[in-house]
């Protein structure tokens, strides 16, 4: 069994202020420790949050923006290696990022 989480993180960066609908999509594969330095499993929920504020640090959305609709899930590993194009690599601590889009986009509901 490995010693990796692997995740799927999607979110939108929107400025406050402005509408909703309005904004950039966040997707990235992220890869991290499953076990702490004492080699004990951790609990999803806990890796879930740790690799959401992960994320919230590299994005570092600034005091007038606001991420909106985030949801995170685990992926297998080969989902990762599937990736073909990786805008961005960013490493805080044992989580890896690895943002595969950042767009502005509008998005429209219904």
């Amino acid at each position: 069994m490995s010693d990796y989480a692997f995740f799927e993180y999607q979110a939108k960066l929107t400025n406050t202020g402005h509408a909703e609908n309005e904004g950039e999509l966040v997707h990235c594969m992220i890869r991290m420790k499953n076990v702490d330095r004492n080699g004990k499993r951790l609990h999803d929920i806990k890796l879930h949050q740790q690799a959401g504020d992960d994320v919230l640090f590299v994005i570092n959305p600034g005091p007038h923006r606001a991420i909106n609709y985030s949801s995170i899930w685990n992926v297998k590993e080969e989902e990762l290696h599937k990736l073909e194009k990786v805008s961005d690599y960013h490493r805080v601590g044992d989580c890896e990022c690895y943002a595969v889009v950042r767009i502005r986009t509008l998005y429209r509901s219904g």
